[in-house]
């Protein structure tokens, strides 16, 4: 056998190192990968699952439902409509500018207005355009570019369109309350916000990993004390009486004088909450109880109860009225018409400026003063009315030696029309004046009553018989010859009221304007058992129709006849006993617009086409069964009665077709 060398053994040693070393070089990066595995998996698996869902899943903060608002009956006012937002990962425009055009022009966005939206998201996500029409999220997603995603979240509706609309408000493309209602219960009714998570698709698309419920975090609900019916009454009426007189615009306040509830606040102009931003910001206030005026000669009404409550004078006292002028303290008071010797109830049915100014005497400072805050001027009615105004009533202690004179007849204080309606309604109301409230109820997410608001009294400015007292003289003034407001008189129902015509105060130059005023109608009906406090105030009507005789008082008449056969309350009296007769003071230029007759029926007659005028289509067909119609009936259209066949008041025949146009309420 032969022995190995030194030589043959060192080779060995070799081969036996190179053996080894290639066994490190390769189970090497083997053991560095199952470490590097080890520690991604173990130690920084939270870490990197965090990155990945980063780079993949995005946060997305959707809008809640907000809650619905119904008037009173729960007719639809304002909801919540399925709509679609376009959100974005502005990263993903950062190389691809063409991209981001593309997608501006789908969705009809300025690409300047776009990239700032982008630059006020975050690093990786941005909400592009909130709000998108059907269209446009469909020519989004044909687009298909990444980093860009459609998220379904509810849009604010609002179906009656410009009905209400100052007083509902509008939403935001953020889903907040911005106006009126809306922005007052805004923490009602806007719900929780909903996180949802989004994730990349292989082609870097953002889609919604899950399908928001809409109905998840829905806002509560309110249910108001304002009527549908009665809102758009008092729009059409107000529009019609606005363009009569070729005035500025005006508003109405319709009460429920035992209550306070406001049946209706309505303006001209108003505007469409579905489309605020195109609507001037003057037009988008509840003007009935923000903007003031002064009330003028409704005020004398409100005086007389004063001084008549505390003892002061009796209707039938006699005072003379200087044969219209008196002058006092370096001022010369007027009367519009010249009177001599006048009974207390004529200075109010002739609306003398002297009769009253004289009374004033008679009442310190103080008591006038208190008198008028329990009627509810300068301070705030507490309507659920963002914005509203406590209009001003200096303290007694500013005021000069004319200042109760002056006041008594209405200039020197300013009011909001809705004041002035809670003051008449307080007379109306046996001298207890309620607090104006505009919502009934607030309903929980699946509709049931979770609070609601009962009637508050809020002062009682004059005793129970000095209030039927003053609601006989303001009888007067509708329906006694010489009265200032025969214009109001609505057939069949006794009327109680005042006529007001105050100068506008020019802000500008100091004093009053010498051809601006705001010509207005205060009062309630039935005068007997009155179901409706009224205020009609006419802003800057044409010079030659300024008195609130010509210009308020046809409206209030329109509006109380047509809400009275509405609510079918029964008539007090026959038509022909009601006289109405033109205002002596100011009687009506030839080239002022004829005015339509009052539709006053009340309880529908057997035999006799009833006025169906404003009725929905429900309301309708019951008015006509208790007529006794046995003939077809025609319905066409949809939303509420605007034309009929045969007319109001036409006899029915046996089996006589019946035929009704319905329109929408715009």
């Amino acid at each position: 056998m032969s022995r190995r060398g030194p030589r043959q053994a060192g080779d060995d040693r070799r081969a036996r190192w190179r053996v080894a070393l290639l066994a490190v070089a390769v189970l090497a990066p083997l053991v560095a990968a199952a470490g590097r595995a080890v520690h991604l998996q173990v130690f920084r698996a939270e870490d990197l699952r965090r990155r990945a869902d980063d780079q993949r899943v995005r946060q997305v903060e959707l809008l809640p439902e907000r809650g619905t608002i119904y008037d009173r009956h729960q007719r639809l006012l304002a909801h919540g409509v399925p709509g679609a937002s376009v959100f974005v990962d502005p990263s993903s425009f950062a190389d691809a500018p063409a991209d981001l055009v593309a997608l501006c022009r789908a969705l009809d966005l300025p690409v300047a207005d776009a990239r700032k939206q982008l630059a006020r998201g975050g690093a990786r996500f941005a909400w592009l355009k909130r709000g998108v029409s059907p269209r446009e999220a469909e020519d989004v997603r044909a687009l298909a570019l990444p980093g860009v995603g459609v998220a379904r979240e509810p849009q604010r509706y609002y179906p009656k369109k410009a009905l209400a609309g100052p007083v509902l408000g509008f939403v935001g493309v953020d889903g907040e309350g911005l106006g009126g209602l809306e922005h007052r219960f805004d923490a009602v009714l806007k719900g929780v916000t909903r996180r949802v998570p989004a994730e990349r698709d292989a082609r870097g698309r953002l889609l919604l990993a899950d399908a928001p419920n809409l109905t998840g975090g829905r806002g509560k609900s309110l249910v108001l004390t304002l009527d549908e019916t009665i809102q758009h009454v008092a729009e059409e009426e107000l529009q019609g009486a606005v363009e009569r007189s070729r005035a500025k615009g005006g508003v109405v306040v319709v009460l429920d004088p035992a209550t306070g509830e406001i049946l209706a606040l309505a303006q001209a102009p108003g505007f469409n909450p579905n489309a605020a931003a195109a609507a001037p910001a003057e037009h988008r206030k509840a003007k009935g109880a923000v903007d003031v005026y002064e009330p003028g000669s409704v005020l004398k009404a409100l005086f007389l109860g004063l001084v008549l409550d505390r003892g002061l004078t009796r209707p039938a006292e006699r005072i003379f009225c200087e044969n219209g002028k008196w002058p006092v303290h370096g001022r010369t008071i007027g009367d519009h018409v010249p009177h001599g010797w006048l009974t207390v109830a004529e200075i109010l049915k002739v609306s003398s400026n002297i009769g009253v100014a004289k009374l004033s005497e008679r009442l310190s400072r103080q008591d006038f003063y208190d008198g008028l805050v329990a009627f509810g001027f300068g301070v705030a009615t507490g309507a659920e009315i963002p914005g509203e105004s406590r209009g001003l009533l200096a303290p007694p202690g500013t005021w000069s030696k004319i200042s109760a004179k002056t006041i008594s007849y209405g200039h020197g204080i300013s009011a909001t029309g809705l004041q002035v309606a809670s003051a008449i309604a307080a007379v109306a109301n046996g001298g207890v004046r309620m607090k104006p409230h505009l919502v009934r109820a607030i309903l929980d997410e699946e509709g049931r009553v979770a609070q609601t608001f009962a009637p508050e009294v809020a002062g009682r400015p004059l005793t129970a018989p000095t209030a039927a007292t003053l609601g006989r003289l303001m009888e007067d003034v509708v329906h006694a010859e010489g009265g200032t407001a025969g214009k109001a008189a609505v057939p069949g129902y006794r009327a109680a009221g005042k006529t007001g015509t105050s100068w506008k105060p020019n802000l500008e130059a100091g004093g009053y304007h010498r051809n601006r005023v705001v010509a207005s109608f205060a009062g309630f009906i039935p005068a007997g058992a009155p179901r409706l406090a009224i205020v009609v105030a006419i802003d800057e009507p044409a010079f030659a129709t300024r008195y609130g005789g010509q210009a308020a008082a046809p409206a209030f008449r329109e509006i109380a006849g047509r809400v009275l056969a509405y609510l079918q309350v029964p008539a007090e009296a026959p038509v022909e006993a009601t006289v109405a007769r033109a205002p002596v003071a100011a009687p009506a230029p030839p080239e002022e617009a004829p005015v339509r007759p009052a539709r006053a029926e009340g309880l529908p007659v057997e035999g006799v086409a009833p006025d169906l005028t404003g009725l929905t289509m429900r309301e309708a067909l019951r008015r006509l069964d208790a007529t006794g119609a046995d003939g077809p009936v025609s319905l066409l259209g949809s939303g509420v009665a605007v034309a009929q066949d045969p007319p109001p008041g036409a006899p029915l025949e046996p089996g006589q077709e019946f035929r009704v146009v319905f329109k929408p309420i715009l």
